[in-house]
């Protein structure tokens, strides 16, 4: 019997192989996966190939529940590996419908899509793989628009943030070419010519240097007059003919 990893609404199963085998170690693996004993089913299937290496059953359900156990990274590998190793149809799209769900499991949406394409590919009629084919690439077409709007609210920010730094440089180059304005005036101030000396005024040295000019030229006068005085003043005489 197989089980198929098929979505219903978001629940993923896997497809394993629950067949009657000869095999002891597959039988209680399998009644281990029923019971969702994931870690001891495992470890079942691996003591099958243990005694038998090339057992698909064995190494497809031992990959079915390491997928049980969220280890997808390693799931992926056991299924790509199993789809490259058979020939039979069937079991390739078995192997590449749970690889497009373990790689769905990590958000690796295009390699997803890509798995259950070649499941398709092997068994066109599969309508799990259908459903899950047609999930993943809703779920892309969703993600591609919240990156839209993720985007686009980015760019919304980015063109605030920039308006914002514009604003504020041309607040600091007007306040800069206000400050000039302040400093170009306070430098003409200081630069004004002193206004031109009337030259009817007299400066205090000026008015000084006459004073004493006249002074000087006084003292002289009396003193020419006081020589006068001591000689006498000389009277001409008309004689009386």
């Amino acid at each position: 019997m197989k089980i198929r990893l098929t979505l219903f609404v978001i629940l993923l199963n896997t497809v394993v192989v629950f067949a009657q085998h000869p095999n002891g170690k597959i039988r209680k693996g399998n009644t281990a996966y029923k019971d969702s004993s994931y870690s001891d089913a495992e470890q079942l299937y691996r003591e099958a190939l243990m005694k038998d290496q090339s057992s698909y059953e064995a190494s497809f359900n031992m990959a079915d529940a390491i997928y049980k156990q969220e280890r997808y990274s390693e799931a992926n590998s056991l299924f790509k590996a199993l789809s490259e190793k058979t020939d039979d149809k069937i079991k390739k799209s078995e192997s590449y419908h749970n690889l497009g769900n373990s790689l769905l499991k990590e958000q690796k949406l295009d390699e997803a899509i890509e798995a259950y394409k070649n499941a398709l590919r092997n068994n066109p009629k599969d309508l799990d793989t259908k459903y899950n084919l047609a999930y993943a690439m809703r779920m892309k077409n969703q993600s591609q628009e919240q990156e839209k709007e993720e985007q686009k609210e980015e760019e919304k920010e980015e063109d605030k943030k920039e308006e914002k730094e514009e604003q504020e440089e041309e607040e600091k180059d007007k306040g800069e070419n206000q400050e000039e304005k302040g400093e170009q005036s306070e430098e003409e101030k200081k630069e004004e010519p002193k206004q031109p000396q009337d030259p009817n005024e007299m400066t205090e040295e000026e008015a000084q240097q006459i004073l004493d000019a006249l002074q000087q030229q006084e003292k002289e006068l009396q003193e020419d007059l006081q020589k006068k005085k001591q000689k006498g003043v000389k009277l001409k005489i008309l004689k009386d003919w």
